[in-house]
C-alpha cells in the first residue's frame, strides 16, 4: 500500500502541474518508516534529490490520509527552493498548495483535462470551493452555534465564518507539518 500511494503521488495531476509550472524535479521519492526519525512527516535531503514522506501511521496501524501526505509532499516541494521555514518558504509553500487546490478544482469544473491542458468546456458551475466545501463538512460536525443562529445569518456571513475556520484549521496543519519537518532545521 506505501508503494501504491507513493505511485499515485507521483502520477498525481496536480502534482504533476505543480512541478511542471515551478520546474521541480525529485530523484527518488520514498517513504519514511515510523521507525526512521519518528518526529518527521518528511524529509527533502539535497533540494529534491530524495523526498522521504511519512505514508503509514506511528504505529503501523494504516496509512495516513492522501491529502494530507499530498500537503506534505508540496511542503518538501518547497525545499527544492528555500532551505529554511522564513517567509519566502511559507510564502512558496501556500501557492504550491493553492495551485494543486486550484487545479483540481479546475479538473472538477471541466477547465483542465487530466493532462492538464484547458479544455474547451470549462468554466465556473457554481460549485463551491474546495476550502468552502471542505471547512462546511466541520461545520456540520457541530461548531457549538444553535440551529436558528445558523439559519439566521447571511450567507456572505457563513462564507466568511466557514473560511475563517478552514483558514485557521490549514494554519494549524502548516505548523504541525513544518514542526515535523527536518530538511529546515539548523544542524
Amino acid at each position: 500500500m506505501a508503494k501504491a500511494t507513493l505511485e499515485r503521488l507521483a502520477a498525481d495531476p496536480a502534482i504533476r502541474h505543480v512541478m511542471q509550472k515551478h520546474q521541480f524535479s525529485v530523484g527518488v521519492l520514498t517513504e519514511l518508516a515510523p521507525h526512521e526519525q519518528p518526529h518527521l512527516l518528511g524529509l527533502n535531503v539535497n533540494a529534491g534529490q530524495a523526498i522521504k514522506l511519512r505514508i503509514y501511521t506511528d504505529r503501523y496501524d494504516g496509512f495516513r490520509n492522501y491529502k494530507e501526505i499530498r500537503r506534505v509532499l508540496c511542503h518538501e516541494l518547497t525545499h527544492n527552493v528555500w532551505g529554511d521555514h522564513d517567509n519566502n518558504f511559507k510564502e512558496l509553500n501556500s501557492q504550491l498548495n493553492r495551485e494543486v487546490a486550484e487545479y483540481e478544482r479546475a479538473a472538477i469544473e471541466g477547465a483542465h483535462s487530466l493532462s492538464g491542458q484547458p479544455s474547451s468546456s470549462g468554466g465556473y458551475s457554481g460549485n463551491p470551493s474546495e476550502l468552502e466545501s471542505e471547512a462546511q463538512i466541520h461545520v456540520l460536525g457541530g461548531s457549538g452555534a444553535s440551529v436558528s443562529g445558523l439559519q439566521s445569518e447571511s450567507p456572505e456571513d457563513r462564507r466568511r465564518r466557514v473560511l475563517e475556520a478552514t483558514m485557521n484549521r490549514l494554519r494549524k496543519e502548516e505548523e504541525e507539518i513544518e514542526h515535523s519537518c527536518g530538511t529546515g532545521r539548523a544542524a
